[in-house]
């Protein structure tokens, strides 16, 4: 997991320094949004940075699981998302409709966990007494650590001051899915073996292919906002 947390605190340094010493800010408001969608929950400060023009950053976090079944082998996948998004949101026609784009720094990952028994494993080793139980394949997924992002959106305080609530749909452009530290678990240590290297390489391959559609992943938010 990489530290990606840590770049929340200059975001909120660079917005807060706009809010305070741009001219007029104070009418067109300084924002802060709390967000519930498919990256999870999290919250945004927002600032204007030129007519009809607002930068926003903050953070979002969601963990889930899911399962799948890849080549006869049972699959648990634990997703956790963590990330910060740093967005400029453009209201071309001066109104609640606004276009987005950016960069979302990126700490998503997903831990993958199989289980197998002998007649999952290669040939080789079915003979072994130790396979009678279940070994386990676990490994984690990675993606991009900066990720860029285009959505639009639309809410109903833009410009105002006082409470709103928005949606915003968009893209996240992650990267294919990488898998590291695939490996075998079981009672003494084969992951040295030729043919358990070649069972592994087998599996990353199947294993990112399952997991492709996290590369473009949906991005939709319900935003309730407050601008001062």
């Amino acid at each position: 997991m990489r530290p990606r947390h840590l770049l929340f605190f200059p975001v909120i340094a660079v917005l807060t320094m706009f809010s305070l010493t741009k001219p007029g800010l104070a009418n067109e408001g300084l924002g802060l949004d709390a967000k519930i969608g498919t990256m999870g929950i999290g919250g945004e400060l927002s600032a204007q940075l030129f007519p009809n023009t607002r930068l926003r950053g903050g953070f979002n976090f969601l963990t889930w699981s899911f399962d799948s079944t890849i080549s006869d082998i049972d699959y648990d996948f634990e997703t956790e998302f963590s990330s910060i998004p740093v967005i400029l949101d453009l209201h071309p026609f001066g109104g609640s409709f606004f276009l987005s784009g950016g960069l979302y720094f990126n700490n998503n990952s997903v831990g993958v966990e199989g289980f197998l028994g002998p007649e999952d494993f290669p040939a080789a080793y079915q003979a072994f007494d130790f396979l009678v139980d279940y070994v386990s394949v676990s490994g984690d997924v990675e993606f991009m650590p900066v990720a860029p992002y285009v959505g639009l959106g639309w809410r109903t305080n833009s410009g105002e001051s006082g409470w709103g609530f928005g949606l915003e749909l968009g893209v996240l452009y992650q990267g294919a899915p990488d898998i590291t530290n695939l490996r075998v678990n079981a009672p003494v240590d084969v992951n040295d073996v030729e043919a358990v290297q070649q069972f592994l390489a087998e599996q990353e391959a199947e294993i990112e292919d399952e997991l492709s559609w996290f590369e473009f992943y949906p991005v939709a938010s319900l935003m309730f906002t407050y601008h001062f």
